[in-house]
């Protein structure tokens, strides 16, 4: 996907569009648009796959917090790679096609080894924009073009402001030779960023960060507030050993904040609360239902829950599929 952004997409031919075209534009979800908040921190440490190593002491680094950061990175860069995509095709280039109620925007740079062709039209409802994105192989020229991801755009009142849905299908990019590491499929069922951004996501067969040969389906919900603070709640299946967690993150705009973990793995059920303190993210309160040092779930209670931006535990009700 970076080689994508790197090449420019030529327009074999340039036309005008009209209105459409540039309503068009203007609904197309932005990286700024459909994006994960986190704690913020220029010593944000970062994590993903689907354990995180546990025996929290008061005054120690925060590993939830850093959990997070990790969760909303390994959401955030991908997704952004490819809305950049979808940007620079829009607004860097003239469509191919126009009429009343649809654009095209057809070509390839010139060592690029797919002819890309995205497909903006009028939704039924008059309001919103369906889109599709799809590829064909420049060395398969009599190939049908290969559709790897879609969505419908609902227009806000700024450019790139709005709402809607969008399917990202990593297998079908594989095929395609642009899906880099990535597997399975992203739907992001909702995002908005009309008002405090909002977003929820299902993520099947997703490649396990620790472990390659295993798969992760993952259920996201993320929602800012108006005063800067976040919560994101998310829950993660491994498919290939079954094992099963679930964390409810919630931070204020000072960065401090609070993680409810629950999950079941190697046969030991595990519930932990943590919360962490402003920059440097340090623990400031740990307690868990195994109380030995038995990583990477355990360890006994330090800290004193007053200590926490939100003293009532709140753990997930999500379950990955």
């Amino acid at each position: 996907m970076r080689k994508l952004l790197a090449l420019p997409l030529l327009a074999a031919i340039a036309c005008g569009g009209g209105q459409f075209k540039d309503q068009a534009r203007d609904a197309m979800p932005s990286k700024d648009t459909v994006s994960m908040g986190s704690p913020q921190s220029s010593q944000a440490a970062q994590s993903s796959g689907d354990t995180v190593a546990q025996n929290s002491t008061a005054g120690q680094g925060s590993p939830f917090y850093a959990l997070t950061v990790g969760v909303a990175v390994v959401f955030n860069v991908p997704v952004a790679a490819f809305l950049d995509l979808l940007q620079h095709v829009t607004e860097d280039f003239d469509p191919t096609t126009c009429d009343a109620d649809s654009c095209t925007w057809q070509g390839s740079a010139a060592l690029d080894a797919n002819t890309f062709k995205l497909v903006v039209s009028r939704d039924a409802d008059g309001t919103s924009f369906d889109w599709t994105l799809s590829a064909q192989p420049k060395a398969q020229p009599a190939s049908a073009f290969v559709q790897f991801a879609s969505g419908v755009a609902t227009p806000g009142g700024q450019r790139h402001h709005g709402s809607g849905s969008f399917t990202i299908d990593f297998d079908k990019e594989g095929t395609l030779g642009i899906a880099g590491n990535a597997t399975g499929q992203l739907n992001v069922t909702h995002y908005t960023n009309v008002g405090p951004a909002q977003l929820a996501v299902t993520y099947t067969g997703a490649r396990d960060g620790n472990n390659p040969d295993q798969r992760n389906n993952i259920l996201y919900a993320y929602a800012n507030n108006t005063t800067g603070g976040g919560d994101l709640d998310f829950a993660v299946h491994n498919t290939t050993t079954q094992d099963r967690f679930s964390a409810h993150s919630r931070w204020k705009n000072d960065g401090q904040g609070r993680a409810d973990v629950q999950g079941l793995g190697g046969g030991n059920s595990v519930t932990i609360s943590e919360c962490w303190s402003p920059a440097p993210f340090t623990v400031a309160y740990f307690d868990s239902n195994i109380t030995l040092n038995l990583p990477p779930w355990g360890g006994p209670t330090s800290g004193s829950v007053t200590a926490c931006a939100y003293q009532d535990a709140s753990f997930s009700s999500k379950t990955a599929p």
